[in-house]
């Protein structure tokens, strides 16, 4: 009797002038995204300020806003140096796009360490060219 378990695949892409241009653009498109946010956020925190009576309540929502913002500004300093990083990026060579889950089936007198040992998926521009298994 067997048992089916799940374990981590990493997904890494050969980096191509295609791949380069659609991870820029998919990382510009977030920032757009992000400041979007920010300018909302913005303009609630004046509408905050405009309010005649300053109540505990009205306090601590524009603290809330402060707080949200600094959280979106980090997040969009974070982004724009991974667009540094994915413009420095070398053609060619590996890109690791994240992790996935993949389910295996082990039995009686398997390999516990092979079976659940490390994967790698390898993509070029959205194919998958390798399987990569210890």
């Amino acid at each position: 009797m067997g048992m089916t378990v799940v374990r981590p695949v990493v997904i890494k892409a050969i980096v191509t002038e295609a791949f380069k241009k659609q991870y820029i653009s998919d990382l510009e498109e977030t920032v757009r995204r992000l400041d979007a946010v920010v300018q909302q956020i913005d303009v609630q925190i004046r509408r905050a300020e405009l309010e005649r009576q300053l109540t505990p309540q009205m306090r601590a929502f524009r603290q809330q806003l402060e707080v949200e913002r600094s959280r979106q500004e980090a997040a969009r300093l974070e982004l724009q140096a991974r667009i540094k990083e994915a413009e420095g990026l070398e053609l060619n060579s590996e890109f690791s796009q994240g992790t996935i889950e993949s389910l295996v089936q082990l039995n009686v007198g398997d390999n516990f360490l092979t079976r659940l040992g490390r994967a790698e998926v390898v993509v070029k521009d959205g194919i998958v060219i390798e399987i990569r298994e210890e």
